[in-house]
């Protein structure tokens, strides 16, 4: 699975059933995705960890009869160029204080379903698909300027749990539940918006242009502009 460049990475938030929040408010946006690609906004680096461990050999007979493996707990660490400073405070779960308009902590974290693209070597993309992630920034780092500026960028922490809904994210030869897919959209059978619809909790995916999104994309998934606002892919 080579592969180069992040193309962008798309948020939605999601309620206790899986469903998508589509509100500029309550949840990320209008249509409730939010793609990280306005001005000076994006993601440098998008890693995932622990999508897999080694397992633990069974032994018998002086020989490994079988291998015991632990469960994915997949992990994503994102570093932002830049993060439009209320979606930052909501992928993390803050809430704004009606006094004084800062920002604290509330848990629980919010659900926000997550699929991070990037590019692979023959030209299509790959989806990296999660449903229930709570993100965390453990730091905030500040130093002085001098002849150089010196920059903070922002570092968000995810931790994948399991999708929110029973019947999704369901390997269908053991039937077994998974927090983390991964699709290519030159797959047969590849369908961006049941991809859509499952990992954001229901979202109805544009296939005739754009509206007030922050970027809208083909159905294979290459980016092909941008307007202002929360994000139609189509």
């Amino acid at each position: 699975m080579s592969k180069h460049n992040i193309l962008d990475v798309t948020f939605a938030s999601l309620d206790d059933s899986g469903d998508l929040i589509a509100d500029d408010t309550k949840g990320l946006s209008a249509d409730g995705i939010y793609i990280a690609d306005h001005r000076g906004e994006g993601f440098a680096t998008a890693n995932v960890t622990a999508i897999e461990a080694a397992g633990t050999p069974g032994w018998a007979n002086g020989k490994i009869k079988r291998i015991a493996y632990p469960k994915s707990v997949p992990s994503i660490a994102l570093t932002a160029l830049d993060l439009d400073w209320k979606i930052n405070n909501k992928l993390r779960g803050y809430v704004q204080d009606s006094n004084s308009g800062a920002w604290l902590l509330q848990t629980p974290k919010p659900h926000i379903a997550v699929i991070i693209r990037s590019q692979a070597f023959d030209n299509s993309i790959f989806y990296e698909c999660f449903n229930n992630v709570e993100f965390v920034q453990e730091t905030s780092n500040n130093s002085t300027d001098n002849t150089a500026e010196s920059d903070d960028s922002t570092a968000l922490t995810g931790q994948a749990l399991t999708p929110l809904k029973s019947d999704i994210f369901i390997n269908p030869n053991t039937g077994i539940q998974q927090p983390y897919m991964i699709a290519n959209s030159a797959d047969t059978g590849f369908d961006l918006a049941k991809l859509y619809a499952e990992v954001f909790g229901g979202y109805v995916l544009s296939t005739t242009g754009s509206t007030t999104g922050s970027t809208t994309s083909s159905t294979t998934g290459s980016t092909t502009g941008s307007t202002t606002g929360s994000t139609t892919q189509g």
